[in-house]
């Protein structure tokens, strides 16, 4: 129970032992927790201790409000290390996540300006592939990416889809990606994304541009959005 006596706040300790029920699973992601009343009557604290404690869990990104339905526990965030290069499949699957991929569309595209502008070398051709991006069958990014239809001839979206981009690259084609450069712009996502993303009007996001090469070759280009609500990228510095 709360200490009166003690110290530290009401809100902080009845905040503990809340973030306490999150952290060892026993209110589960998703779930409703109590009501603002129940907590009060359940820990004998005032609505002003129980809404202060609820409202730095909401702005920590550990609890979400549903209007007219109630508070309930948000899923941690996936957190992306800026220090190496990293594939996405391979970053979500050590982080304790299922990832899979589902392919919206793929095709071949003759390049125009608004492609050949992001490429180094002269290129005709590329692969247009437009994926979802799932963690635990729950979608967190939208990637369109633009690869060399002469770098990787025969490619398919059955391979794609099951193997994974870069790991096809590296099997079938002996192409090993060990470099990109990216950069990163807060958006509001836009309403087809959203769709697809299962996030709501005028959602936060990250718009993600990549350039990726092997071996110096550039071997891919990705424009990506990103749900900004499960998802963030931590900027380590040697």
């Amino acid at each position: 129970m709360l200490d009166e006596k003690a110290p530290v706040a009401l809100y902080y300790q009845l905040k503990e032992i809340l973030v306490d029920k999150i952290k060892s699973n026993e209110w589960q992601i998703d779930s409703k927790i109590p009501t603002e009343r129940e907590l009060c009557d359940l820990y004998k604290v005032s609505r002003i201790t129980v809404r202060q404690a609820l409202e730095e869990l909401e702005n920590e990104g550990l609890l979400y409000r549903k209007q007219g339905k109630g508070t309930f526990v948000t899923a941690p965030k996936i957190e992306q290390r800026l220090s190496k290069f990293y594939s996405f499949s391979e970053e979500i699957r050590n982080m304790g996540y299922t990832p899979s991929t589902k392919v919206i569309e793929f095709k071949k595209l003759a390049i125009d300006e608004s492609i050949a502008k992001h490429f180094t070398e002269k290129e005709s051709e590329v692969y247009y592939i437009r994926r979802l991006r799932l963690a635990n069958n729950e979608p967190f990014a939208i990637e369109t990416s633009y690869i060399p239809f002469d770098l990787c001839p025969g490619l398919t979206m059955e391979e794609v889809s099951g193997k994974g981009l870069y790991n096809t690259m590296k099997t079938k084609y002996g192409i090993i990606p060990n470099e990109a450069v990216e950069t990163f712009e807060a958006v509001i996502i836009n309403p087809n994304d959203a769709l697809h993303l299962r996030v709501g009007k005028n959602s936060p996001g990250l718009l993600l541009e990549r350039t990726t090469y092997a071996n110096q070759r550039m071997v891919e280009f990705c424009h990506g959005v990103i749900r900004g609500d499960r998802y963030k990228y931590r900027v380590v510095l040697k």
